[in-house]
């Protein structure tokens, strides 16, 4: 009996060896290459390095358009660069935008300053210079412009780009007065002439 229990222990040993070797050898363990960084190449020409290496590529995505990187280049990748890969593996990448995706713009006339800086920066949009002009109201957006251009509700501008304000500075409103005696100083003179 012990005769069969040892040459049964001896048996499972061995398959379990020879299933480990079968493994490796079907997996190709320790048979890896090591993904390239592919940041910044064209997709073409990444997509033929990658072939030669026995790799596939598949492109995911369009990013928002990065200044950093040249237009319609990778700009991620999965697995990332030095990442050890099996052969025939697929490679994910995002590539960057050929340039900023435009933003149509609300209307900003006729709102408060704070607001319509509030709204551009929310768009991707970034406040200009700033202009006065006389008005009845202090801060209140009069006019939006972009390299000189008069922009208006529905216009569509690319992200990123600079919006330039004129503002109403408040001088045509009415002031109240500081005092009555200021009051008295300015009817005093037509009074007297009357007598």
């Amino acid at each position: 009996m012990w005769i069969s229990v040892l040459a049964a222990l001896i048996i499972m040993v061995l398959l379990a060896f020879g299933a480990l070797k079968f493994l490796d050898s079907y997996t190709r363990h320790g048979d890896e290459i090591s993904v390239p960084d592919l940041s910044k190449i064209d997709p073409n020409k990444a997509k033929m390095q990658l072939e030669n290496m026995g790799l596939e590529m598949v492109i995911v995505d369009t990013m928002d358009f990065n200044k950093n990187f040249p237009p319609l280049s990778i700009l991620e990748q999965d697995p990332k660069a030095d990442a050890k890969v099996k052969d025939g593996r697929t490679i994910y990448v995002k590539v960057n935008a050929k340039n900023y995706a435009s933003v149509t713009l609300p209307n900003l006339v006729d709102n408060t300053f704070r607001y319509a800086v509030s709204r551009i920066q929310g768009l991707g949009l970034v406040k200009g210079n700033v202009r006065y002009e006389p008005h009845l109201a202090e801060d209140v957006v009069i006019q939006i412009e972009q390299n000189g251009r008069i922009l208006k509700e529905g216009d569509k501008v690319l992200k990123h780009s600079t919006i330039d304000f004129l503002l109403g500075d408040g001088s045509l409103s009415y002031k109240q007065r500081d005092s009555v005696s200021q009051m008295f100083e300015d009817v005093a003179p037509a009074i007297d002439s009357i007598y």
